[in-house]
């Protein structure tokens, strides 16, 4: 008599299905995995791969260029700090380097110039001081005739007037309205001796000269009191 063996059970074809779908879902999840990490574990420079290259081509970066990356992150960190300090450092010191030579020092060496200048602005005139103007009056060959103004230039009343008469390329040999007192020196009368402030009194004289005289516009006047 024939036997024929059994059929498996319906629950075992089950099982053997989901161990395949596992597997497949397995396999896609590792392709997927290792095409993830061919694309994004490279530098930006680095150009896609293949999933199925991916697992064979992938490169990590070696310790040394690890390394040397990390000296030159380093490096530009420390000058990004130093930096600011040097350029600090020059402020710092321009500051007090004007401080001592400019300020109080140089006021204070205007200050007494401008206390000379008042004082000067504020000096009295001279008590006794007198000018003498000379002026052309007439001349003929070789003979001038000369006026003489003497003037009370100074802040009190003259008592006495004197003036110097020595003139180059000129002889005198008359005069008036004053006293001749010798080397070249004349003086005033007793009637125009007396000069309040600011009047004058008007002499003159005569004398021959040489064809190159030259008149002065005035001459020393000493006074008195």
């Amino acid at each position: 008599m024939h036997r024929s063996e059994p059929e498996p059970p319906g629950g075992g074809r089950l099982h053997g299905r989901l161990l395949q779908i596992l597997g497949a879902f397995s396999g896609v999840v590792a392709l997927v995995a290792m095409w993830q990490l061919g694309v994004f574990g490279g530098g930006s420079d680095r150009e896609p791969v293949s999933a199925v290259d991916a697992a064979t081509a992938t490169e990590w970066p070696s310790g040394a260029a690890e390394s040397s990356s990390a000296a030159a992150a380093a490096e530009a960190s420390s000058s990004a700090l130093e930096s600011p300090s040097a350029s600090a450092s020059p402020t710092e010191s321009a500051s007090p380097s004007h401080a001592p030579t400019t300020g109080a020092p140089h006021s204070e060496d205007e200050a007494p110039e401008e206390e000379e200048e008042h004082e000067e602005e504020e000096a009295p005139a001279e008590e006794y001081a007198c000018v003498a103007y000379l002026s052309l009056d007439d001349e003929w060959q070789d003979t001038v005739d000369v006026e003489v103004e003497v003037v009370n230039t100074g802040g009190e009343r003259l008592g006495y007037w004197e003036i110097d008469l020595d003139l180059d390329d000129a002889d005198i040999y008359h005069h008036w309205n004053m006293e001749d007192l010798g080397r070249d020196w004349y003086g005033a009368e007793n009637w125009n001796a007396r000069l309040d402030p600011g009047e004058d009194t008007v002499t003159g004289f005569q004398a021959e000269v040489e064809w190159d005289f030259d008149l002065p516009s005035s001459v020393p006047c000493t006074a008195s009191e």
